[in-house]
């Protein structure tokens, strides 16, 4: 099966919307934010990882023919073939996503807001390294 374009244009937005709902709330001193916002944060989070994979799985098995085995093998198969600098950063997003669904009792939510703040220049630039390659 070839890469579905409809497919990697819908994962891109997934991913996007999440990280638009991460900088919106992160927009405030962690200190202003209530348990739902802190939660909330998690939960896009892991909603960005999720579409992150999701869009790389397709892209590794449809594009390169890789049947990836984890998470961070997918974002590395699809990462380093686009020739990012940033693999390890987009991997790091993967670790941070077991720690909140594996070990969610011991997350530092001022940790994930500070987390937020710092890795999404990355993402972007992966997001636009797959539009350019798969969505033209």
């Amino acid at each position: 099966m070839p890469v579905d374009p409809a497919l990697v244009r819908a994962r891109i937005s997934d991913v996007r919307l999440s990280v638009n709902e991460l900088l919106r709330l992160t927009s405030r001193p962690f200190s202003e934010l209530d348990v739902d916002q802190r939660y909330s944060m998690r939960y896009n989070l892991i909603t960005l990882v999720e579409s992150l994979v999701s869009l790389c799985t397709h892209l590794c098995m449809e594009a390169y023919g890789k049947t990836p085995t984890s998470y961070r093998e997918a974002i590395k198969c699809v990462a380093e073939r686009l020739t990012l600098s940033c693999v390890k950063d987009l991997q790091a997003l993967v670790g941070f996503r077991n720690l909140l669904i594996h070990r969610y009792w011991t997350v530092d939510d001022e940790r994930v807001y500070r987390e937020i703040l710092d890795d999404f220049k990355c993402v972007e630039e992966f997001l636009y390294a797959v539009e350019e390659a798969f969505t033209r």
